[in-house]
């Protein structure tokens, strides 16, 4: 149905797709079934909307290996959620940890995918943008996925406004805008 379903969302304006996302469930399927479903929406894709690749994952080889797999079928860019299991301790080894990420597709724009309600990790991302700067350098920005407005805001202006911030709280997208 991949195919279809990216008609369908061509044919309705849609821009941009997040690939294996928490909505996708991509961290409930398989390394094989990701795989898959990330090839298969890049090739039906056809280039007509960008294609992030949600390449987060708890087990560090498994994420690096799904952001070589995006670099290879021609995604436009890949995002990752923290570890959820074993978190970070801290905003410097939450970069050092997707410092090796990004590097495994040094090509492709990156972005942290910032989803406290489901990894439990609570960082600011504000910080996050502003210290990862330097130390990954396809860091594009990140996809704010939390209720917090006037932190979005804050994120919007780090770096005096040279980051990508996707909002991706559906449910209050339109106080976002």
């Amino acid at each position: 149905l991949i195919p279809q379903l990216t008609d369908h969302l061509v044919e309705n304006g849609v821009s941009g797709i997040y690939i294996c996302g928490t909505t996708g469930e991509g961290p409930s399927l398989t390394m094989e079934e990701r795989q898959a479903v990330n090839a298969a929406y890049v090739r039906a894709n056809q280039g007509r909307m960008r294609a992030i690749v949600h390449v987060g994952h708890t087990c560090l080889a498994d994420s690096q290996a799904l952001a070589t797999q995006a670099a290879f079928i021609g995604a436009d860019a890949i995002s990752a959620i923290a570890p959820y299991y074993f978190k970070p301790d801290s905003v410097a080894t939450l970069i050092a940890y997707f410092r090796t990420v990004a590097a495994c597709a040094p090509e492709l724009p990156f972005y942290y995918y910032h989803i406290p309600a489901l990894t439990g990790l609570v960082v600011d991302p504000v910080t996050f943008l502003e210290q990862a700067s330097d130390a990954i350098p396809n860091l594009r920005g990140l996809k704010f996925t939390d209720t917090d407005l006037s932190l979005f805001n804050a994120c919007q202006d780090a770096g005096n406004g040279r980051f990508d911030v996707l909002f991706g709280r559906d449910e209050m997208l339109l106080s976002s805008l």
